[in-house]
């Protein structure tokens, strides 16, 4: 074949110095170290605003955690992926997507042993509106929060929780019509 007897013309033909060309468009090899003080640079001031947003669809803190410790992990495993844009939409929708499927989890196991809901939870200050929340579709309560507490757009939401806009603009209505109703049931 001819592929071969060209493979072994260039074994024995030895290495090849690179153009100028191939020269310009090299990539910087980072050492381990370098791309990991990358990644740690770049993500390690949203943990804290992580966790807190976890904390609120998962209902507690230490779920919340071991999530966020499960999204960097994930993060930085394809860190190489990333397209550098907005690193904290990216990392929440890491974070989000693996909430949503702990929740799935544990639904499916609350069902299989008899016990159909999980206990409330609210935070210590402002219970009625940590239980108005809490009854919320943990989609309504994520894009609700992620809009008003973390001022992502709705087009951000949209991408981070791989849905349409229109269903965002929708969730985030219903969600503060559900609030609105909840906290202040005369109006």
């Amino acid at each position: 074949m001819l592929w071969e007897a060209d493979a072994v013309n260039l074994r024995r033909a030895g290495p090849t110095q690179p153009t100028a060309e191939a020269a310009a468009l090299a990539i910087p090899v980072l050492s381990a170290d370098e791309i990991r003080e990358h990644f740690e640079t770049a993500v390690a001031p949203h943990y804290a605003g992580l966790v807190r947003r976890l904390v609120l669809v998962l209902g507690n803190e230490p779920d919340a955690q071991d999530v966020a410790q499960d999204a960097y992990l994930d993060a930085f495993r394809s860190w190489d992926r990333f397209d550098g844009t907005d690193v904290r939409a990216w990392l929440y929708t890491i974070a989000l997507r693996l909430a949503f499927n702990q929740l799935r989890r544990r639904r499916r196991l609350l069902a299989a042993i008899g016990r159909i809901e999980p206990r409330t939870w609210a935070a210590p200050t402002d219970p009625d509106l940590w239980v108005a929340l809490q009854a919320l579709d943990i989609r309504t309560r994520a894009a609700l929060l992620l809009n008003s507490v973390d001022g992502f757009t709705q087009a951000e939401i949209a991408r981070m929780l791989a849905v349409p806009e229109g269903t965002v603009a929708s969730w985030l209505s219903r969600g503060r019509a559900a609030l609105r109703h909840e906290l202040d049931p005369g109006r």
